[in-house]
């Protein structure tokens, strides 16, 4: 297995899919003036070379949570952005990080990047800082896991609560009318198909069943950290029974 090779296509306008050998997915987001990489993946190869044969535009990187198949390449970076809440995540899992020049993102966060604004929502829940890029020009939604990527984990260390997480969700959704498509954070899941806003809305059916003790769940047959999962419409939620209000 080559674990430094990349792959990417032209999903949207100036969006690239990225993946790596294990089939994480980030995206660049390029603009007028400057380029945003949305996370940067677990590969071992020079990510910043490879980026730099996409664009020669600046580029600033945005990482929409702290796990490992997320960020482990940020040190390639100079210019980054995370919620800080996060960093309480590097350190549950004793990543070798170098966060001391993250800049902290916060909801409400705009990243204009030329032609094209990033709006930074968060959505705590699958980690305490976890982030979403809104871009409503183009209606596009950069959702890392915070939402899911078809199995939705919520029964990892540093997960909060389903009912906090439940809070998360009904606040994105009161703004899924600006959004049309969801580019996740594992789009190899769904062959390399963005999900639908709707997705969105079976996941909150999903947590909501869940604590209201209306579906009751089986034991999760994959990864390494257990818990229970249930199904609702294009939604599969994993979650820690001991971990839900």
């Amino acid at each position: 297995m080559e674990t430094d090779k990349y792959i990417s296509r032209l999903v949207e306008e100036n969006v690239y899919h990225i993946s790596d050998y294990r089939d994480d997915s980030f995206y660049l987001i390029i603009g007028e003036n400057k380029a945003i990489l949305f996370d940067t993946g677990m590969g071992t190869g020079d990510l910043k070379k490879y980026i730099g044969s996409l664009t020669n535009k600046d580029v600033e990187v945005v990482i929409s949570h702290a796990h490992w198949d997320h960020i482990m390449q940020v040190n390639q970076f100079e210019k980054v952005y995370m919620n800080h809440k996060d960093i309480e995540i590097i350190k549950i899992f004793k990543m070798d990080i170098k966060y001391d020049h993250f800049l902290d993102i916060k909801d409400g966060d705009i990243l204009d990047i030329g032609g094209r604004k990033l709006e930074v929502i968060e959505v705590p829940g699958h980690t305490p800082g976890s982030i979403v890029l809104l871009d409503n020009k183009y209606k596009l939604l950069f959702s890392g896991d915070a939402i899911g990527a078809g199995h939705t984990w919520m029964q990892l260390p540093g997960c909060l609560l389903l009912s906090s997480y439940l809070e998360s969700l009904h606040k994105l959704a009161k703004r899924s009318n600006e959004f049309e498509k969801i580019y996740n954070g594992h789009l190899a899941q769904r062959n390399g198909i963005p999900v639908p806003r709707e997705y969105l809305f079976d996941l909150i059916k999903a947590v909501e069943k869940v604590i209201s003790g209306e579906l009751m769940g089986e034991p999760y047959p994959y990864g390494n950290f257990g818990g229970l999962y249930v199904n609702y419409g294009m939604a599969t939620l994993v979650y820690n029974p001991q971990n839900i209000k």
